[in-house]
């Protein structure tokens, strides 16, 4: 096994101070949440293990990234989810232009 790192496999500081916090916490919960609901574009990303963090890792702040992602599938239900991106402070929900929490975004989701 090699301890080379590689040039690809290494975050810059922004990729880092992206990923780092509470919003970042919170938006691996709802990509697990997708994940368990087996819902298009998330139904292959298991974050609890090895590969589905690389992936999250990898792909956080790239292009069509993660955070797009999740904003677009909430979008689709309705839901409008900003990632805060800020060190323990939480992403913001809103329906109907009501704020509503993490478990309230689900549960429209889940048509309860």
């Amino acid at each position: 096994m090699s301890n080379e790192i590689r040039k690809d496999e290494i975050l810059s500081d922004d990729e880092l101070d992206r990923v780092a916090g509470g919003s970042w916490i919170e938006s691996v919960a709802d990509v697990n949440n997708a994940f368990q609901r087996k819902i298009p574009g998330f139904d292959k990303i298991d974050p609890v293990t090895a590969d589905g963090a690389i992936y999250l890792l990898k792909n956080w702040t790239q292009g069509d990234n993660v955070v797009g992602k999740l904003e677009k599938m909430f979008a689709s239900h309705g839901i409008t989810m900003t990632y805060n991106g800020k060190p323990f402070d939480p992403n913001t929900y809103s329906y109907n232009g009501k704020s509503i929490t993490q478990d309230e975004a689900w549960k429209i989701i889940d048509g309860k």
